[in-house]
């Protein structure tokens, strides 16, 4: 196996991990996932991800950090992680707001002598509808010999919807979103969920547009895929969810 992927799947199983430990801290319905992580746990993307992002409401902020900083910081975890041949070497919490709070992680594989980043955030903003709940995709879990994963997470629809507004709002283009948005219309994304004005959505479909046409969007798939061989998923990309947010 390359390392790359080893260390990419040594940070997946870390977000998996910690989502175990933060279902056996708070109710469950408490947080979404989303991002990502989300499109890989519970949609079955090929996309791997370094960073796990969730919606969060009720919980205050103290309350949030002390439990993040004791789930990271317990010895039970530790051993667990170190069970996985994973350690961690570094936390910060550069960003602790009533709106976004966030951990940086630095982990060390037994399998690699690389420096591993992960990144933890939470939103404290009014969840999205389609909030579904459930287990994570069983041959993920299946393959780190892990205990079955539940936690409620974002249907297609609201994964798509969160997926344009990324691509509309971000300063730069990512190459993630081009890649996911098409995905989801695969796994049968219709739009439906998609509450935007007529300029926004032409921007939409603008930059997505672009970004498809661009040789950086093909060159930061496949190497965020990992386990694909280069062009392999891209090739098989149609255009179809440029028909989904259409305005035209």
């Amino acid at each position: 196996m390359k390392p790359d992927l080893l260390n990419i799947q040594a940070v997946e199983q870390f977000h998996l991990l910690f989502l175990t430990q933060l279902g056996a801290r708070f109710d469950k319905k408490l947080y979404a996932l989303k991002g990502g992580c989300n499109l890989r746990f519970f949609w079955k993307s090929i996309r791997y991800s370094e960073d796990i992002d969730l919606d969060v409401h009720t919980i205050a902020k103290q309350t949030l950090q002390k439990n993040i900083r004791q789930i990271l910081d317990a010895p039970g975890f530790k051993r667990i992680l170190q069970t996985a041949k994973l350690e961690l070497t570094s936390i910060s919490e550069p960003k602790q707001t009533s709106t976004t709070q966030r951990w940086k992680i630095h982990l060390r594989s037994q399998a690699s002598a690389a420096d591993l980043p992960a990144r933890i955030e939470f939103s404290r903003r009014n969840f999205d509808p389609g909030i579904e709940f459930g287990p994570a995709d069983s041959e993920i879990i299946a393959a780190y010999n892990l205990r079955p994963v539940i936690a409620s997470h974002y249907g297609v629809e609201t994964a798509f919807n969160q997926k344009i507004d990324a691509l509309i709002n971000r300063k730069e283009t990512q190459a993630r979103d081009v890649f996911d948005l098409e995905f989801l219309s695969q796994r049968g994304a219709k739009g439906s969920a998609v509450k935007m004005d007529k300029d926004s959505l032409i921007k939409a479909s603008e930059i997505n547009f672009l970004a498809r046409l661009s040789l950086i969007c093909f060159r930061s798939i496949t190497s965020i895929i990992g386990a694909a061989r280069p062009g392999t998923e891209f090739r098989k990309m149609s255009f179809g969810h440029w028909r989904l947010y259409d305005p035209g």
